[in-house]
């Protein structure tokens, strides 16, 4: 097995500003879009052979500026590595909140990241085994914070319930780096958002709490 290095990006600029719903329905703001056509140019330096997303739409439209610039680089949608949501809750043991996240309570959200730690894993695998087939050596998945985390405790070793109490806060179209082989793991870097610092003065800051 060659080495292989994994790249992780967070989709782009999303209003989570209240009264803003977190849903699995957010498109990327103007901004996003901005943001989201600077992360392809961060690409060229990495020569990926192989592009995976995300089926929520945040994370499709950064997909498709990387696609925008590399017509021809091999893409799969995988629902895998979708962030937390109402569909992560089936089975659970009790009142159903409403799809808005921020309505949720603790024992929500226990309960869905225990379901997506579990599908985020089967995503890993199905990853690896079409690195394997193909033989590719550079690959990048655009993700979410959440399921972006759950990559990042996996190839540490970590375990689920360090998930809520340790985070990765991972800005808007983050890249991460995570290289391997048979017998090693190299977290190479994490959250390296430099290409858009000329844009971060246009983020609307949320008004403080009452």
């Amino acid at each position: 097995m060659s080495t292989v290095d994994l790249f992780l990006f967070r989709h782009s600029h999303v209003d989570y500003i209240p009264p803003a719903q977190i849903t699995a329905h957010n498109p990327l703001t103007p901004l996003g879009h901005e943001m989201a056509a600077r992360l392809p140019e961060r690409c060229d330096d990495w020569d990926l052979q192989f592009l995976f997303n995300s089926t929520m739409l945040r994370a499709r439209q950064t997909a498709d500026a990387i696609s925008a610039r590399f017509p021809n680089l091999p893409r799969i949608e995988m629902p895998e590595f979708e962030e937390t949501s109402i569909t992560d809750l089936e089975g659970f043991p009790g009142e159903l909140p409403v799809e808005d996240l921020t309505q949720w309570e603790d024992a929500h959200y226990a309960y869905a990241n225990e379901h997506m730690w579990a599908r985020v894993e089967c995503g890993l695998e199905k990853v690896r085994r079409i690195i394997e087939e193909r033989g590719l050596e550079r690959v990048a998945i655009v993700a979410h914070g959440g399921s972006i985390n759950v990559v990042l405790r996996h190839f540490m070793g970590s375990e689920l319930q360090r998930l809520r109490t340790c985070w990765f806060d991972l800005d808007w179209t983050a890249t991460s780096c995570l290289r391997y082989n048979e017998t090693l793991r190299w977290v190479r870097w994490v959250n390296d958002a430099r290409h858009i610092d000329d844009l971060r003065h246009r983020i609307p800051v949320p008004p403080p709490a009452e």
